[in-house]
């Protein structure tokens, strides 16, 4: 190789995706990432389908396994525990946003046995970070990358604990958040 083109190439390979060579289409930064799906209002009177039946659960087979509160008619009950839920769902009808709110201030050990509730029995806990003001974890499951399919291909799901205020308190978690945004140890989560 001669002189220049050593260098050109030795560039390209430091600042990979900067430089294109002759041939070689440069890679976006995004096209290594899936789009992220939005989360809109979820439809209302679908059918229940096989499959999840909490986060990652086709809107229709999740309105069939949780009541409505009736405080909030677009919330639903929190089920055993007392507070309520919001939920929002991907272009096709899934479940990929869950907003829990608890009655009452809720310490943290309370707080993730009723997000770990929703997740699906096969998830595996890839990190859990306290910052100061909120606490991330991420977690992995096969069975919600089936079933989401091109909206969350890789299988995983943030759950983000907030306390009121602007300083994450372990003993009062106010608002239990879980979405599928987060990328593999994608913890950039701004709190």
């Amino acid at each position: 190789m001669r002189p220049l083109a050593l260098l050109v190439f030795t560039s390209c390979l430091v600042l990979i995706g900067a430089c294109s060579l002759p041939g070689l289409a440069p890679k976006s930064p995004a096209a290594a990432a899936p789009p992220t799906p939005t989360a809109l209002v979820c439809p209302e009177g679908l059918p229940a389908q096989a499959g999840l039946t909490n986060f990652g659960a086709f809107i229709g087979t999740w309105q069939a396994m949780h009541a409505r509160d009736p405080q909030n008619g677009s919330d639903y009950k929190l089920g055993a525990a007392l507070g309520r839920v919001e939920v929002r769902c991907s272009a096709g009808g899934f479940v990929i946003e869950e907003r829990i709110h608890p009655l009452n201030q809720t310490p943290a050990g309370s707080a993730l046995r009723l997000a770990l509730t929703d997740v699906p029995d096969d998830a595996r806990k890839i990190y859990d970070h306290t910052h100061e003001g909120c606490r991330t974890l991420q977690y992995a499951s096969a069975k919600l990358a089936r079933q989401l399919a091109d909206d969350d291909r890789d299988g995983h799901l943030s759950i983000t604990f907030e306390s009121d205020g602007s300083t994450y308190n372990p003993a009062s978690v106010t608002v239990i958040r879980m979405d599928v945004v987060d990328i593999l140890g994608g913890d950039s989560q701004r709190c």
